[in-house]
């Protein structure tokens, strides 16, 4: 068994049509383990372009390549054809994110390739993110190389020292941490490593809400009574809509975010910013509910609380406030005339 390690660099056009929304591989890179301490040997093939004949400004920018040189190359049948014969039967597939493996599928598509598209790809990123980083994130590979601590002597954005760097990561994990975790296992790791980030993010903005609002005081606190459930008050105009405190114009509050008892929302004046809503709402005798709305500017609240209450809350969709109706000068003029 070998493991193979593979990354592509792409074209993409200037959609006009639907061709033309392809991103079409440009060359083929690919790094090849016999065993996790072998060295490997490499494999680097350019594509002759069909669907692109020009280079999107982006790419050239990130790949130090010329379209003309591209001509001489072999096209996307052949280079595809000798690059699965180089990676040899019972290969395991790996790449730096899941871009590469979507566009080699969108690739081998278009050209009448459809033998190789049950490929099973290893995502190393993600492993790397989760056992490294304990993050979710989608690190770059430069910036993996770096926390590893491997050499980084060739350049970037070529796939042949893309798929190579990649290959010394896995090698390098696999070192540090035994067998690369299944799917099943990243899928596990990924929802514990989820599930404390939403606890400590809610205990976050649990703690920065209580320091706003015992230290600072709101530009606008009203109260919203009489409302049968919670969600109702959720929902009123009352909870939502307010003047900008510093311009009289109207705004409405979005999704509210429940983090313990209380709730966050936010919305944007165009010329004076962002403002925080805080409604905490309370049962009362006789089996109604009444809220208190205390609003902030968001310059005003500690860093991050809005992410936060993102991460950690509640998410509680409301749905966009109705439009006041007005009438038109016929049907106003009709209703004077039958007042009258």
């Amino acid at each position: 068994m070998s493991y193979v390690f593979f990354d592509l660099e792409w074209n993409q056009g200037y959609p006009r049509s639907e061709a033309e929304k392809i991103d079409e591989i440009i060359q083929f890179g690919a790094h090849r383990l016999d065993s996790w301490e072998d060295g490997g040997v490499s494999f680097s093939a350019y594509v002759r372009p069909s669907i692109h004949k020009k280079l999107h400004h982006q790419v050239k920018k990130m790949v130090p390549l010329e379209a003309d040189s591209l001509k001489r190359a072999g096209s996307f049948r052949q280079v595809a054809a000798q690059f699965f014969r180089w990676c040899g039967d019972g290969a395991e597939f790996f790449t730096w994110g899941t871009c590469d493996a979507r566009v080699l599928d969108t690739n081998l598509c278009w050209y009448g390739m459809e033998e190789y598209l049950d490929l099973e790809i290893y995502d190393l990123q993600r492993t790397f993110d989760l056992l490294v980083l304990h993050t979710c994130h989608q690190t770059s590979l430069e910036t993996a190389v770096a926390a590893l601590g491997l050499d980084a002597e060739l350049t970037y954005h070529d796939a042949g020292h893309d798929a190579f760097y990649t290959a010394r990561i896995g090698a390098e994990l696999v070192r540090r941490f035994g067998p690369l975790p299944s799917e099943t296992e990243l899928d596990r790791m990924e929802e514990a490593l989820r599930r404390q980030q939403r606890l400590e993010a809610v205990q976050a903005a649990s703690q920065s809400l209580e320091s706003l609002l015992a230290q600072e005081q709101p530009v606008l606190r009203r109260r919203c009574s009489q409302f049968p459930t919670p969600a109702d008050c959720l929902k009123s105009r009352s909870a939502r809509v307010f003047h900008c405190p510093q311009c009289d114009n109207w705004l409405c509050s979005g999704n509210w975010y429940q983090v313990e008892d209380r709730y966050l929302s936010r919305s944007r004046c165009l010329e004076h910013g962002r403002f925080l809503s805080c409604l905490t709402i309370q049962e009362t005798g006789d089996g109604s509910v009444d809220g208190l709305l205390q609003v902030y500017p968001e310059e005003a609240a500690p860093d991050g609380l809005f992410h936060q209450c993102k991460v950690g809350g509640r998410l509680i969709e409301v749905h966009q406030m109705p439009k006041k109706r007005h009438r038109s000068r016929k049907n106003r003029s009709k209703a004077r005339k039958e007042i009258g």
